[in-house]
Parts: C-alpha cells; sequence; structure tokens
C-alpha cells in the first residue's frame, strides 16, 4: 500500500470528523426543525467517520504488517511497565523506538531462551560462553567419591 493512498484515507477520516463535530456545535444552538436537521446530518458524518476510521485502521494494519528490524536500544533495553510488566525496548534504523511488553512469566521464558541462544550461537562460533554458562561440567559423573572398582579404592 503505497503513502498516497494512506493519506488520502486519513485525510477522509478527517474530513468526515471534522463534518461531524462541526454539525453537532452548530446544532447546539439551532431550535426546531433546524436543530433537528443538523442533528440527524451529524449522525450521518459519524456514522461516515466510523466507517473510515475502520477502514484506515484496516489500511494501516496491512501497511505496517512485516517484520520490524531493529536492534536493542542501547541505553535501557528492559524496563518496568506499570509495575505489571516487562518492556523489552529496541531502536529501528529510521530511529523510531519499538517496545515489547510482556507478563513476568513470558520475560521469564524469553530470557532463558535467549540465553540459550546466545550460547549455543557464541559456541558454534568458538567462543567460550557457553561454557561459562553450562549448568553442569561436561564430565557428568560425579567427582564427590570416586568409585572402586577393587578393594584398594582405585578408580574405576
Amino acid at each position: 500500500m503505497n503513502p498516497d493512498h494512506l493519506f488520502t484515507v486519513a485525510a477522509e477520516f478527517a474530513e468526515a470528523t471534522g463534518k461531524a463535530e462541526r454539525l453537532r456545535a452548530r446544532a447546539v444552538s439551532a431550535t426546531g426543525d433546524e436543530r433537528t436537521v443538523l442533528t440527524n446530518t451529524a449522525s450521518r458524518w459519524e456514522a461516515v467517520a466510523k466507517r473510515r476510521r475502520e477502514f484506515l485502521r484496516a489500511s494501516l494494519h496491512e501497511a505496517l504488517r512485516g517484520p520490524i528490524i531493529a536492534e536493542p536500544d542501547t541505553e535501557q533495553p528492559v524496563a518496568l511497565w506499570r509495575r505489571r510488566s516487562v518492556e523489552v525496548r529496541a531502536c529501528t534504523g529510521d530511529g523510531s523506538r519499538v517496545r515489547v511488553r510482556c507478563t513476568p512469566t513470558q520475560a521469564v521464558a524469553l530470557g532463558t531462551a535467549l540465553i540459550g541462544l546466545a550460547a549455543l550461537t557464541d559456541q558454534l562460533g568458538g567462543g567460550v560462553l557457553g561454557q561459562t554458562l553450562s549448568t553442569f561440567p561436561p564430565n557428568s559423573r560425579s567427582t564427590a567419591e570416586p568409585e572402586a572398582n577393587d578393594e584398594k579404592g582405585k578408580p574405576a
């Protein structure tokens, strides 16, 4: 969808909204039949504005659909939002800000997945992050008590 079409749709919505507001304002100072006519005309324009607003929303949704490429915000990539959500912040190439709000449970799942993927990516690239973050040592055998194979206590 091209920008000219979005501009036209937005202008039509603004025009219908303006006409409805002007007619409502004129109806307040009118009396009798003129007031009824102005009120009915304002109601029709409000209905037109409502339809155009929905069309504008659908057009914007269609135009903005697709992936947004952004990098984490360097100043504050994660913050609390209204004490109920965790907000992850990023900036796009044109300087726009993108925010994703998560519940605490979603934030923990997201953080865990990010740590795991960072460790895997780093390990595949030859880094040591995976070793630093590993929960268990590479040898899963317990080192507290060696297993004895014979009576002299030699390890197996």
